[in-house]
């Protein structure tokens, strides 16, 4: 007879090498998502970048070269559109991702 509940059952345990490349992967959504939310490419020199209104290149070098420059509000703001999923609320992809959105984006940008 079967009984009711929860099985014992948790799921598959990582390696340490899935563990690092989905924190890995984390981290590039992350900063791809402070990129949306920045709008960096409006003042990036490529054209393609504004043409496409994203960031076509890398988004790490962007950010850290804009973030420093950006008022203390508008990192705020950022932040918080980050938390949520970015302008276009994506929900995140792994649970490591979303722990990793609540840390602060210095984590990220720096």
């Amino acid at each position: 007879m079967a009984r009711g509940g929860k099985s014992g059952r948790r799921g598959l345990r990582l390696t340490p090498v899935q563990q690092e490349a989905q924190r890995d992967a984390a981290f590039v959504a992350i900063r791809r998502l402070y990129g949306e939310a920045v709008a960096l490419w409006r003042f990036c020199r490529r054209g393609s970048c504004r043409r496409h209104k994203h960031c076509s290149g890398d988004v790490t070098a962007c950010l850290v070269h804009g973030w420093g420059r950006m008022p203390p509000a508008l990192q705020t703001l950022a932040y918080n559109q980050v938390m949520a999923g970015g302008p276009r609320r994506v929900a995140a992809a792994t649970h490591t991702e979303r722990q990793l959105r609540s840390f602060p984006p210095s984590n990220f940008v720096g």
